[in-house]
């Protein structure tokens, strides 16, 4: 019989497994044998092995070093490294893919992660960087039904009154799809925009994924929306249009011959 720990395990790999199928699909990638890939912010380091079994030259970046000690520990043969949070420590043009899954609202300039990976990208070479979208109403990291329009001090107020206040939240980011528009207008002569979700949104729109929320609540009114397809495509239609759709997934690929360098 399978420990705790074990059916713990199965399911982060499963996890990870369908991370990549998902990245492969939702970015329209056929050709991986050999692509070079950035994760940043690995974690358990579980997507890097997944993508090196995949054919990937897969590398990882954590700013955490209980982590990177952890994944070397347990994936001697993957590429991860230690960094300080500020210019990733590689060359011009040097990845074919760079990927993050729920980092975004952690750092400290997503302006930064974006231009930094402009960067490291090869000419035609593809990010995805998926994140909560906190003009939605669902917050993860404190598992409660999060209002659209709240800002950081009245997100702050919200948690306290309902309970849940913790000292994480002053490090969170509260990323949006407005703010995330802005930071890639900056760059539009060198990025191609290919989405920001709502596509992705709409199509894992099912009861597998609505299965995993994890707020009870939230779980039972999306299911009950789900239920009747003209409920279920009204909803879908005013979500995406209000921008309330979850979670934001940046997809966007290098367009220029040459990236200047960024600061």
């Amino acid at each position: 019989m399978q420990s705790q720990a074990d059916n713990n395990q199965n399911e982060l790999k499963k996890k990870a497994a369908g991370q990549l199928t998902d990245f492969m699909q939702d970015c329209g990638i056929s050709q991986r044998q050999g692509k070079r890939l950035l994760e940043i912010g690995f974690k358990n380091g579980l997507f890097l092995d997944e993508c090196r079994k995949a054919g990937l030259d897969a590398v990882g970046l954590e700013i955490n070093p209980v982590y990177v000690s952890n994944v070397q520990a347990a994936f001697p043969s993957l590429d991860v490294r230690l960094y300080d949070g500020g210019r990733f420590p590689f060359n011009d043009a040097s990845f074919d893919f760079i990927v993050s899954f729920q980092v975004l609202e952690h750092v400290d300039s997503v302006s930064q992660i974006i231009e930094e990976s402009l960067r490291l990208l090869k000419p035609g070479g593809i990010m995805c960087h998926i994140c909560p979208n906190y003009r939605s109403f669902y917050e993860g990291h404190f598992n409660v039904v999060w209002l659209p329009f709240l800002n950081k001090s009245l997100g702050r107020i919200y948690l306290k009154m309902l309970g849940k206040y913790k000292p994480v939240y002053e490090n969170i980011n509260l990323v949006k799809p407005k703010g995330i528009t802005s930071v890639l207008k900056r760059h539009e002569k060198e990025l191609e925009l290919i989405s920001l979700g709502k596509k992705e949104f709409k199509a894992k729109f099912n009861s597998e994924q609505i299965n995993k929320v994890n707020n009870k609540f939230l779980r039972c009114m999306l299911m009950l929306l789900h239920k009747y397809s003209i409920i279920r495509n009204t909803f879908l239609l005013l979500t995406c249009w209000s921008g309330f759709y979850y979670p934001i997934t940046i997809i966007c690929k290098k367009t220029s011959k040459e990236c200047k360098a960024l600061i």
